[in-house]
């Protein structure tokens, strides 16, 4: 069932595990959603078959968020929420340095939900009586912490 006059859900990483599932949900519901992604993946095909529209981007530069939200708005001028699920899960190892293996994290679970908010935001005002929801979906890593992903929980623990 369509929902009348409804602006899409805006899902980052939404082409695979809690994003995939919460894009199928809003799908199967009429919701209209829109999905970024990082990379192509299999049910993506299923997604673009039940109504998605997927915007590839590269959220681990300043300039590739930029050039995504360029294109959110192209496609839809209001939103009905934006749900944060883009990550990267890099470990930390003796080959990068700890502070580009941080760079890295904070770029994409810290700065890229801070960005599209702000490059969003005309998008995500005037629903009515209140704006459109932001939802920042983190790790059960934040509590547990991790040997081995040190950024990586630090970073989704910022958010």
């Amino acid at each position: 069932m369509e929902h009348p006059n409804s602006a899409p859900v805006l899902i980052t990483g939404g082409a695979r595990r809690i994003g995939l599932a919460l894009a199928r949900a809003f799908l199967q519901r009429g919701v209209p959603v829109i999905i970024a992604y990082r990379s192509e993946y299999p049910a993506m095909t299923e997604l673009k078959a039940l109504g998605a529209s997927c915007i590839q981007g590269d959220f681990s530069t300043h300039e590739g968020i930029y050039r995504f939200a360029d294109q959110v708005r192209q496609v839809a001028p209001k939103l009905r929420a934006v749900i944060h699920n883009a990550s990267a899960w890099q470990a930390e190892s003796a080959e990068v340095p700890p502070e580009q293996v941080m760079a890295a994290m904070l770029q994409i679970h810290v700065y890229t939900p801070y960005l599209l908010n702000q490059l969003l935001e005309s998008c995500l005002t005037g629903q009515g009586q209140a704006g459109a929801d932001i939802i920042h979906l983190t790790d059960y890593v934040v509590e547990k912490g991790s040997d081995k992903h040190i950024a990586y929980a630090a970073s989704k623990a910022a958010l």
